[in-house]
């Protein structure tokens, strides 16, 4: 298993450097862009993956779907994302791609009824660049936002069957990183009457925070089961040192700093990333159809940065997905069609952001499919997902964001220690 260990060290680097690609407008408040924490399988079915047990594939979103691990089977997960985006207000419009290697991830197990699993994924990305033109006063002046960087997670997650039918799991999340913003004030001017204005924030981002899963599956009569599963998350109060500085420079001047009105070196401080909880339902027959809801909130109402609040409300989202295997997960030598995992999904997502000033609340909805296509001869698998939303609107000069998101995922299974005398 050497070849793993030694992919995963070669790459971990990448998925921080892969942060701040998606260049959404919005990144510019809270912490940014959240990532769902769902890989191409969980994102084919809306996002929903609360009541998914691993079945040779690895589910973050609810550690207690490590629990009852294939005794003798080592799991590795990679996967990448790739956007196109197009932004458009009330009279402008413009485009947008990107692409990151969005998760690294490996389980294992350690027991019957026990699982392990580490992954290391983004917790959010920041990336913006926004200039305002304006010209009261018959003075023009641009207003400058940039933003970059974000937070990555380092995730151990455990799952554990203590009784027939219960998973409970944990996480343990390992948060770093750094969130980059400037907001500038520049004067068109070379009278040399006017001053211009910068201010610049680094948060660097260090801690550790815990999340708590639990799964029950019901048999309702031969091959239907019901199987409810939930999530909990603590706040989290995240060590945070803040470097900050404000200065003045000649709009004639290019950038030359001629004042510095103000400077903070390392400023100790807290991030709060609060409360979450999620409930999902779902039903199974014969491991060939699977039908589930997932409902999330999070308390963002209550977070803050360094003591401030900005411009956040309180999240939900509620989304449904299907999975329809033909053959179910049979070994027998069947056409090859009806061994591929087919998926849908949809959701809605009242996102963290209360503009309320141009229009409150800001939504995000859309529909996703997929599939799962299994490589011959083997437990592994290779997943496609697509997304096809919708953030934002056009009303109240806000931003409408329009995306295309496909998610390329391999989840390779292998034998754990067991050397095969037959290929």
């Amino acid at each position: 298993m050497n070849k793993y260990i030694i992919i995963i060290v070669l790459l971990m680097p990448i998925v921080s450097m892969g942060q701040g690609q998606v260049g959404s407008p919005y990144t510019r408040f809270g912490l940014g862009d959240l990532y769902q924490k769902s890989f191409a399988t969980s994102r084919a079915m809306g996002g929903t993956s609360y009541v998914f047990f691993g079945n040779n594939s690895l589910n973050f979103k609810n550690p207690a779907s490590f629990a009852r691990p294939d005794s003798l089977t080592f799991n590795f997960d990679v996967g990448f994302n790739g956007g196109y985006r197009t932004y458009n207000t009330s009279d402008l419009s413009m485009e947008n791609t990107d692409l990151q290697l969005s998760h690294l991830a490996f389980g294992f197990p350690i027991a019957k009824w026990w699982g392990s699993a580490f992954a290391i994924l983004p917790y959010s990305t920041r990336s913006y660049n926004i200039v305002s033109k304006d010209n009261k006063f018959d003075i023009p002046k641009n207003y400058i936002y940039y933003g970059s960087g974000g937070i990555n997670q380092v995730m151990w997650g455990n799952g554990f069957n203590p009784i027939k039918n219960l998973n409970l799991g944990v996480n343990v999340i390992y948060y770093f990183g750094k969130l980059y913003q400037e907001n500038s004030l520049d004067f068109d001017d070379d009278t040399g009457s006017y001053v211009n204005v910068k201010e610049v924030h680094t948060i660097n981002v260090s801690d550790f925070g815990f999340e708590f899963g639990m799964q029950y599956k019901l048999n309702l009569w031969k091959n239907n089961n019901l199987i409810i599963g939930g999530v909990y998350s603590i706040d989290n109060k995240l060590n945070s040192r803040r470097s900050s500085i404000v200065t003045n420079s000649l709009a004639t001047g290019g950038s030359a700093v001629i004042d510095t009105v103000y400077y903070s070196n390392q400023e100790r401080g807290e991030v709060i990333i609060p409360m979450s909880f999620g409930v999902g339902l779902g039903y199974s027959y014969s491991d060939k159809f699977t039908l589930a809801v997932d409902y999330s909130y999070q308390n963002w109402s209550n977070a803050l940065f360094f003591g401030v609040s900005d411009s956040l409300t309180n999240s939900s989202r509620i989304s449904a997905g299907f999975e329809y295997i033909p053959a179910g997960y049979s070994g027998a030598s069947i056409k090859y069609a009806q061994k591929v995992r087919y998926r849908f999904g949809a959701y809605y997502d009242n996102t963290y952001l209360n503009l309320s000033e141009m229009g409150g609340q800001i939504s995000d909805f859309g529909i996703s499919f997929g599939f799962g296509l299994p490589i011959k001869r083997s437990k592994s698998c290779f997943n496609i997902a697509v997304e096809l939303g919708q953030r934002g609107t056009v009303d109240n000069n806000l931003i409408r964001e329009r995306y295309a998101v496909l998610s390329l995922n391999f989840s390779f299974s292998d034998m754990w220690f067991v050397k095969r005398k037959f290929d």
